[in-house]
């Protein structure tokens, strides 16, 4: 069995301090993900609200689909990030599936 796999982008090479905050896959028809959560917690003299550090990551990884789906199909950037933020709030609202998993020890 192939896992189609996506590469590491360029630009955290060289970086000691690169870290995956997450990764997704779609298997079996559900989503599967696996989480970096309490890094900004955790760290040393941090004062950053964990909770919206992942907000600004969601935003920025929207505005990262927004600009790929620009280059790759022509569509208006504001356009197509606008029509992910409507299907995100619409989706936040309505719990179409259970949510399940653990934290790892």
């Amino acid at each position: 069995m192939s896992i189609r796999s996506l590469p590491t982008p360029f630009e955290i090479d060289g970086d000691p301090d690169a870290t995956e905050m997450l990764r997704a896959w779609i298997a079996h028809g559900e989503l599967h993900v696996s989480l970096l959560l309490g890094m900004w917690a955790d760290a040393e003299d941090s004062q950053i609200d964990e909770c919206e550090a992942w907000g600004q990551l969601l935003a920025d990884l929207a505005r990262h689909v927004a600009n790929g789906m620009a280059q790759s199909h022509g569509w208006a950037v504001e356009d197509t990030f606008a029509r992910i933020r409507r299907a995100f709030e619409e989706n936040s609202r309505y719990h179409t599936q259970r949510i399940e998993g653990f934290f790892p020890d």
